[in-house]
């Protein structure tokens, strides 16, 4: 059993840490303390926060939205979903192409190039949230009829976009870092996340793993990251679902779960991510960054859009 000391340091070193984050951004309280509550303790702040939470009325959502729903609550994620069209693909890849990346960890090394990382010892080249959120498409993207329905049906109220990425990984690294280990995501008391690939995804080029059913299992429930040894032990490998799929392919998934991208290994791979939340998170950025011309719902949209 994880001691309550041992979970508060997951987020913060100490109690003088904790109470400087939190006067600098008040969404860091619930973020740092969330690791402290178990699964039952995150349920039952879901249960309370559905209650006053906004709903759509009428609320009709589509057989689609049911079933992803469906698959969510069984496995935690569900089954790749029909490519993006290519164009959208294709201005999706385009974008990011031209776009500089950093490496977040390693911030003296500056802006690189997605095909030039800056350092052998960089594993994966981020995109900032005002880059993501100005690619062609990305709004409508996330803003799409069936993952709004589908994310309130799991969510149980309506859902915020929270927190949005984009990233690639690169191959021919000595080891897995970060996001490439096994982890459960404590962004919300309940979150949904929707993952694109950009490119082609094989065994060999970076698939991203989710162990099924860990959604609804407080094992190894330390906000710390797992080995696979660790995550075999306790959930047994017929568990990992590994996602292989051709580029524009996309999947939601309950990040409480554990997963990870696996390292890959000859090509690199291009990730697209939108989170949505019961409330906002301190991933979120503290003010909108563009306009809303009027076609995104303003609740939803309210974390990046004015």
């Amino acid at each position: 059993m994880t001691s309550f000391g041992e979970r508060l340091k997951t987020r913060v070193p100490d109690w003088p840490r904790f109470l400087a984050r939190a006067r600098d951004d008040r969404r860091n309280i619930a973020y740092d303390l969330l690791p402290l509550l178990d699964l039952k303790g995150r349920e039952a702040v879901a249960r309370a926060l559905r209650r006053l939470k906004p709903h759509t009325r009428p609320f009709a959502p589509s057989d689609r939205a049911r079933d992803l729903d469906a698959q969510l609550r069984r496995d935690g994620v569900t089954a790749p979903q029909p490519p993006l069209p290519d164009h959208v693909l294709a201005d999706l890849v385009a974008w990011f192409k031209t776009q500089p990346c950093h490496d977040r960890y390693r911030p003296h090394l500056g802006e690189f190039s997605w095909d030039a990382p800056a350092s052998d010892e960089t594993n994966i080249g981020y995109f900032t949230t005002e880059q993501v959120l100005r690619a062609p498409h990305l709004l409508d993207l996330a803003n799409d009829r069936l993952l709004l329905e589908t994310a309130e049906l799991y969510l149980g109220a309506r859902p915020v976009i929270d927190n949005i990425g984009c990233a690639w990984h690169f191959p021919g690294r000595e080891q897995a870092k970060g996001v490439q280990r096994f982890h459960r995501d404590f962004d919300c008391a309940r979150n949904l996340k929707a993952f694109w690939y950009l490119t082609d995804v094989t065994e060999t080029s970076g698939p991203h793993r989710y162990v099924r059913g860990s959604h609804a299992d407080p094992r190894l429930d330390s906000g710390k990251a797992q080995t696979d040894a660790a995550i075999i032990a306790a959930f047994g490998a017929g568990n990992i679902i590994s996602i292989t799929a051709p580029a524009g392919t996309w999947f939601l998934e309950d990040v409480y779960g554990f997963h990870k991208g696996q390292l890959p290994i000859d090509r690199p791979r291009l990730l697209l991510a939108v989170e949505y939340n019961l409330y906002p998170s301190s991933l979120a950025p503290r003010h909108p960054i563009m306009r809303n011309d009027g076609r995104y719902d303003r609740y939803v949209n309210r974390l990046f859009l004015k």
